[in-house]
């Protein structure tokens, strides 16, 4: 069979009705945000009776010096120097755990991931309790038992270098998975014929390895230097106590200015800046990612993954592992474990009679907590579930047809991509405040803001169906077999793993989300992330502890998924 199955009314009206729904979703922000900059007064919504075409919001950023002598050159520091710091430690993490003989690698796999399933603010909370440079602990038992007599230090998380320390230990985890992928299905047939021929290790892995594998290594690095550029949560937690302003925190300061009203056109004006840094990174990772065929090593023919021995190189490796593992892993997650029984009592000075489970008896008794864990399940799932039948159907339009406008859709998707979340946010609520609709405020504007992050599962769905030959549509066509059911009981049962890993991955964005819901927060749709930070804004540490230890558990289960799911499709 060669040619293509009919495609009935069914197979016309699904996909054009999922790909309405994407536009709406991912499309109308975006528009509704570029209108909102060209109208004025900044304080007024862009549909509101009042506001007119101006040209002040984009004129005033660019007289505006805060903007080109703090904002844009901390951007372009923090960015620069998370990204690299994040390749390297993500490099060295794969390499060890996918081409070497490093024991108890499953294990190690799950430590290494841990960051990743855990909101960013839990990690800072954590990072400011150890390493705060007057009452952080690892601070004052490095000061007591060297005898220092000075009240700060040695270590001080409030500058640019610990803001990007932070965000390279939070962000390696992505990086990592990324690079495991690429190392894991690289050909070691010409490392092999380099040795074979005298080269040593070094020389090998810099003439041979290194070339090989470098579009696999800049396109997560141009990916993660995007999604660093969209980060708000530790910019605003470390960052701004340390007189660190960037993009993200900008745009949140003009909606929540400490006086007077939100100025709309002011933070959609940033924004656009915001974008075109974003699309030029975008661009030039879709470059790299369609240069990739040029460098491909698995072919058809079977070939047998080496792992190199570390020999006296073992001790060092775990070294590296060990200090990542515990500063990224285990003691933000001791600490907060701590500090959610004991307070700020630091371990040594603290005795069984301060052990206390009253933190956990305050949270469990407020109804807030039960609201946000609820509201956090519910848009996890629902999010999930919504992005990964929009993606499925999206993936099967651009592979299977050729309807009109599919390329375009596929664009569209992706570019979701490069939009960091306080503008999602910001876009999605000046849409939602224009439009007769009473959605906001309520959970379910928090679902369409999370489903934009559709990228991922689109691409994750797509590459799947391409493995999938459509012979075996052609065959149930041909049985007899409409459109419908050939989708449900030929193509969903094969795509259930990949469709799995999209919903993980959705998952864990919803869970761990900040930004979004910070932005579009109201007491009714409060979510535990939100909650978290509300806790450590008011001084309460081991209500905040406890309720950080709480999401801790939550998450726990999806890191074995994680490694079953994700590290193989």
């Amino acid at each position: 069979m060669t040619g293509r199955p009919q495609i009935d009314l069914a197979g016309r009206l699904i996909p054009a009705a999922a790909g309405l729904l994407v536009v709406l979703i991912l499309g109308l922000p975006l528009v509704v945000l570029i209108y909102t900059a060209f109208r004025g007064p900044g304080d007024f919504l862009p549909f509101e009776d009042g506001a007119r075409w101006t040209l002040n919001n984009v004129a005033n950023l660019f007289d505006d010096p805060v903007i080109l002598q703090q904002v844009l050159p901390n951007t372009l520091i923090f960015v620069a120097g998370t990204a690299c710091l994040t390749l390297t430690i993500a490099f060295v993490l794969a390499w060890l755990v996918e081409r070497t003989e490093l024991r108890g690698r499953d294990f190690l796999f799950s430590l290494i991931l841990f960051p990743s399933l855990v909101p960013t603010v839990l990690l800072a909370i954590a990072w400011i309790t150890l390493l705060s440079p007057n009452a952080g602990w690892a601070n004052l038992a490095i000061r007591s038992a060297l005898g220092l007599s000075q009240s700060q230090g040695p270590f001080n998380l409030f500058n640019m270098w610990g803001l990007i320390v932070c965000q390279s230990l939070a962000s390696t985890p992505f990086m990592f998975l990324l690079l495991t992928a690429t190392l894991r299905t690289m050909n070691p047939s010409l490392e092999e014929a380099a040795q074979a021929s005298g080269a040593n290790f070094f020389q090998t892995f810099r003439r041979v390895t290194i070339p090989i594998l470098l579009p696999g290594i800049l396109a997560p690095f141009i990916l993660i230097t995007l999604i660093t550029l969209e980060q708000f949560e530790l910019p605003l937690i470390i960052g701004l106590p340390a007189r660190i302003n960037v993009f993200s925190y900008r745009i949140y300061n003009e909606l929540n200015p400490a006086s007077g009203l939100p100025n709309y056109g002011g933070a959609a004006a940033v924004s656009i800046l915001f974008l075109m840094l974003g699309f030029l990174a975008l661009l030039l990772y879709n470059w790299v990612t369609r240069e990739n065929a040029k460098y491909v090593t698995v072919t058809g023919k079977a070939y047998r993954q080496s792992r190199f021995a570390l020999g006296k190189w073992a001790i060092p490796a775990y070294i590296f592992l060990g200090i990542y593992i515990s500063f990224a892993a285990v003691l933000p997650a001791l600490t907060l474990l701590w500090t959610s029984f004991f307070g700020f009592r630091m371990p040594g000075s603290a005795s069984w009679a301060d052990f206390s489970f009253s933190a956990y008896l305050v949270l469990l008794s407020d109804p807030t907590f039960w609201r946000a864990a609820l509201n956090t399940l519910i848009v996890a799932v629902a999010s999930g579930l919504i992005v990964v039948l929009l993606a499925t159907i999206v993936a099967w339009t651009v592979t299977r047809t050729r309807f009109f406008g599919r390329r375009a859709l596929e664009m569209l998707t992706f570019t979701s991509l490069g939009i960091p979340s306080v503008i999602v946010a910001f876009a999605v609520m000046v849409v939602y405040l224009s439009l007769p609709l009473q959605i906001y405020g309520t959970v379910a504007i928090l679902v369409l803001a999370y489903c934009y992050r559709m990228a991922t599962v689109t691409r994750i769905t797509r590459s799947s169906l391409i493995q999938i030959h459509p012979e075996l549509e052609e065959a149930a066509a041909a049985s007899g077999a409409r459109w419908f059911a050939t989708q449900w009981y030929v193509l969903l049962p094969l795509m259930m793993p990949s469709l799995i890993s999209g919903f993980i991955i959705m998952f864990i964005i919803g869970v761990r989300e900040f930004t979004i819901p910070l932005v579009l927060y109201s007491p009714e749709n409060v979510v535990l992330s939100v909650l978290l930070w509300q806790t450590f804004q008011a001084g309460q540490p081991s209500v905040t502890a406890a309720l950080a230890t709480l999401i801790i558990v939550l998450v726990l289960p999806v890191i074995f998924f994680a490694r079953r799911f994700l590290s193989t499709n």
